[in-house]
């Protein structure tokens, strides 16, 4: 039962490349239109740990949609929005087709398949990052390995193996990434059968993206958090424009082991290893504006203003009912020179699997399913308060981008 636990609050926790690629002529999937931002929702089984994702496009964040023109994505893990490129995985637990699918823009502004590839089965393929137009990397956590493709062909490249960096009795599990300075940086959530961790440090592993090759990894156990990044919220790892530092959101044990806590990290620009001097403990912040401990980001967004936007867990808030659809998520922002943590109030709790942050016109983006509504809520920047509903949403809101 931990497994699924876990792994439900993680979504809300020889291979052979067989490229189906044909530039010229682009697929446009039924029930594909135009829109400047794409809205990913869940809709969940009555046991909540189960169910479908639908993605679209809306031309505006104001009234309401339903998923009738949606297309569907893998449960559990949004699609991966990267510029003009929207990469669609498969389910995150395997139950899907093991399938990667890249849609572009066309020149209309509608959804169009531009190639497919073919992934392992079961290979919890969890992000993709680009470092050039011509070379992706791909993690997948069950398989404890990243995969070079080129995302133009939808060719595989080369696989680089980190199962040589695995602590003992766990596996090594490549969560999310972010490149600096022609180098990869992939955090590694190292979580045994239970998708727990078993030491107190966090790892993440250098790759040369020239070379595609590991460079080292590295450990910060100082600070003593652990499960570095959430595999499905690429932006659990992001470069700061502000300091060029890369700032990163470690897990924890989501709140269920003690000790084993969850924050965020650091590692200074020009640098390859951790900054020992910089953490945040979230479990151990005191939370402005708020009475009740947190347990752990959920999804994390770097705000234009400079403060990070997340939707945080606080189990006190509802202890009763079914941990996949209890009502424990909050907005809160954060200051990462101060290392503060505030309470953003104006929309009751939400569930694990809405959890959305984005930001757009000003506005910070929060999606949220509780006894109200469905739907994104908007934080105006300025007056810094929400301002209500913007979008209603059929099933439970996990994901906003703006395209370009």
């Amino acid at each position: 039962m931990f497994k699924h636990l876990c792994s439900g609050l993680m979504f809300a926790l020889a291979l052979v490349a067989m490229p189906s690629c044909d530039k010229d002529t682009p697929n446009r999937p039924e029930g594909s239109k135009s829109g400047s931002f794409l809205i990913t929702t869940n809709v969940v089984n009555a046991d909540g740990a189960s169910g479908v994702s639908y993605f679209q496009t809306v031309g505006k964040m104001e009234g309401s949609v339903d998923n009738s023109q949606a297309l569907p994505a893998g449960f559990g893990v949004p699609p991966l929005v990267i510029g003009h490129h929207i990469f669609v995985l498969p389910d995150y637990m395997g139950s899907t087709k093991s399938v990667l699918t890249h849609y572009v823009k066309d020149n209309n502004g509608h959804l169009v398949e531009r190639g497919t590839l073919a992934l392992p089965a079961n290979s919890g393929a969890s992000n993709i990052v680009l470092a050039s137009e011509d070379k992706a990397y791909l993690s997948m956590q069950n398989l404890g390995i990243v995969m070079e493709f080129n995302p133009t062909t939808m060719q595989k490249v080369r696989d680089i193996d980190l199962n040589a960096l695995a602590q003992p009795e766990v596996r090594v599990a490549p969560g999310a990434m972010v490149v600096r300075d022609g180098l990869l940086f992939v955090g590694l959530n190292q979580f045994d059968s239970q998708w727990m961790p078993h030491l107190k440090q966090a790892e993440v592993a250098v790759i040369d993206t020239k070379a595609g090759k590991l460079l080292k990894k590295i450990v910060e156990a100082k600070h003593q958090l652990s499960f570095a990044t959430r595999p499905i919220d690429a932006h659990s790892i992001f470069v700061n424009p502000k300091d060029g530092a890369i700032y990163l959101n470690c897990m924890g044990s989501f709140g269920f082991k003690p000790g084993f806590d969850g924050g965020i990290l650091r590692i200074k620009k020009g640098e390859t290893e951790f900054d020992a001097d910089y953490a945040l403990n979230i479990a151990q912040a005191k939370v402005e504006n708020f009475n009740h401990t947190l347990n752990y980001l959920g999804t994390v967004r770097l705000g234009s203003d400079g403060k990070l936007y997340a939707m945080a867990a606080s189990y006190e808030l509802d202890a009763s009912g079914n941990p996949y659809l209890a009502k424990v998520m909050v907005p809160v922002s954060i200051d990462l020179e101060k290392r503060t943590v505030t309470y953003i109030p104006g929309v009751k709790p939400s569930n694990g699997h809405a959890v959305a942050v984005s930001e757009a016109n000003g506005k910070i983006y929060f999606g949220v399913s509780n006894a109200d509504d469905n739907g994104f809520y908007a934080y105006d920047l300025a007056t810094k308060k929400i301002t209500g509903l913007a979008l209603r949403v059929q099933g439970f809101p996990t994901q906003m981008e703006v395209l370009p």
